[in-house]
């Protein structure tokens, strides 16, 4: 995790704003990773059921969950998209990851992928950069002006907006 990314997250901690932001960027590394792809653009306390989707997000045939806090219900909602057909992703905090491999372990057994949110967008941004130090900066940027957009159109919230660090600006 960039040194950007755990100020984001410890700025989303503080504010209590961690599941908006942690769902937003992970919307924000799969529209930068997937272009050609129609990537939904929710309001976060839009529920899945209310629209009739699967998860946060459905990329080919897999269905990703965001949450910062893995509780049954997340689980149930696993199963439910692994009964039809799809793959799953769940992605979680770092400081829940041990608990969400172990609880999706015991009810799919290598059936539910399980990573935190860090390493998901933080291995994209460096993926998309080539992991190059000079471009690790444009990509960081380009996450940030992403995720901006997708609040800005989904959220009425304009606190959850970013200020693009002076260092990420040319």
């Amino acid at each position: 995790m960039s040194v950007h990314e755990e100020t984001i997250n410890q700025i989303a901690r503080e504010t209590g704003k961690v599941g908006p932001v942690a769902q937003h960027l992970v919307g924000a590394k799969l529209q930068l990773r997937f272009p050609t792809e129609t990537i939904s653009n929710e309001s976060y306390s839009t529920a899945d059921d209310q629209l009739g989707r699967p998860g946060d997000f459905f990329v080919g045939s897999t269905v990703f969950h965001v949450t910062v806090a893995p509780m049954p219900p997340v689980f149930d909602k696993c199963i439910k998209n692994l009964e039809d057909g799809y793959r799953v992703y769940l992605l979680v905090p770092e400081r829940e990851l041990s608990g969400a491999r172990y609880n999706a372990e015991n009810k799919a057994p290598g059936k539910i992928a399980v990573e935190s949110i860090e390493s998901f967008v933080g291995q994209n941004i460096e993926e998309l950069s080539f992991f190059n130090g000079k471009e690790l900066v444009k990509g960081f940027r380009n996450l940030i002006n992403t995720y901006n957009l997708r609040v800005e159109q989904a959220e009425l919230d304009k606190s959850l907006l970013i200020n693009i660090p002076k260092n990420l600006i040319k």
